[in-house]
Parts: structure tokens; C-alpha cells; sequence
């Protein structure tokens, strides 16, 4: 038996070689024929126009980052000659450093002659403020505090060289 499984494993070892035969055949051949044989269509490409040159020549001084004087009048609007203008004043207040929207009115103490207000800032400390005091980043000077709420006026700017004011009503939650 065991004879017999080595003759079979011989005589299939010898059909499996005698079915590889190398190709003989040249590869170069065969890519000369394959190349021959693939059509090339190419379009002819048109030629590029002539390009020319034109010189620089600065006619004014201006900084390379100013707009020119024609690009100006066509994208800003036209700014007003005489509007009214807010006093000149720096920034001083500790709630003058937050918006509106983010400071909460908590309470109101006092007596009906003075009343104050407590506000309380994004950080969590509550400040004491009367008629008077600055708060907000838009200038915002408390005109009148209620039991109920405060009356804030605002003054923005227009962005044409003039200002506005407001009034915000910041009430009690």
C-alpha cells in the first residue's frame, strides 16, 4: 500500500511538471505587438495666445496695505459731518468689562430715597450699583433703579463716525 501511494505521488509529480512548459515566447515581442496594435488618437492643441508684459508704474505713494482712494468712495458708506459725539471718558468700572447680556440684576436694597441694585457678573461676584455708575461694554450708565429693574443708556457707535443711544431695561429674575 505504501508502494503503491509513492508510484501514485511519483506519477503525479511527473504530469504536473510536464504541464509547466515555459513560454519561450519574447515579452519584448509581445509588447511591440500589444503597442502596434492600441490606436492613439491625440488631439492637436491649440496654440496659447501671445502674452505681453505690462510694465509697473506708481503713480502716487500710498502704503501697500491702504486701499485706493476709488476703492474707498465705492465700499464706505459716506460718514456724517456733524452728529453728536459722547464725552471722552476711560473705561474704569469692573462691570464695565462684560457685556449687558451676561450680567443678571439678583436683587434691589435700600430705602425709598436710595435704592441700588446688586448685579452679579459671569464669574459669579455680585457688585453693589446706583444711578450714575458705568456698566456694560457700550458705555452703559444706570439712569434709574426700581424695586423691579434697572434703566440702563447705551451709547453706540453708528459706524459713520456718529453715535446712538439706548435704553436697556435690566430686570429682576
Amino acid at each position: 500500500m505504501i508502494k503503491l501511494n509513492k508510484s501514485l505521488l511519483a506519477w503525479g509529480v511527473i504530469c504536473g511538471l510536464a504541464g509547466c512548459q515555459a513560454n519561450d515566447d519574447s515579452i519584448d515581442l509581445f509588447i511591440a505587438q500589444t503597442e502596434l496594435a492600441a490606436k492613439r488618437q491625440i488631439d492637436e492643441l491649440v496654440p496659447a495666445g501671445q502674452f505681453v508684459a505690462t510694465p509697473y508704474t506708481q503713480r502716487k505713494e500710498r502704503g501697500p496695505f491702504m486701499l485706493p482712494q476709488a476703492a474707498l468712495i465705492h465700499s464706505q458708506p459716506m460718514t456724517k459731518v456733524n452728529c453728536w459725539q459722547p464725552k471722552l471718558r476711560k473705561k474704569a468700572g469692573k462691570l464695565e468689562r462684560f457685556p449687558l447680556e451676561k450680567l443678571r440684576l439678583k436683587g434691589v436694597m435700600g430705602n425709598k430715597s436710595s435704592v441700588s441694585g446688586l448685579i452679579q457678573t459671569p464669574d459669579g461676584a455680585v457688585h453693589k450699583v446706583k444711578s450714575g455708575q458705568y456698566l456694560g461694554l457700550n458705555h452703559g450708565k444706570v439712569v434709574k433703579v426700581t424695586a423691579r429693574h434697572l434703566i440702563i443708556q447705551e451709547t453706540l457707535p453708528d459706524g459713520l463716525g456718529c453715535w446712538q443711544q439706548r435704553s436697556v431695561k435690566l430686570a429682576l429674575k
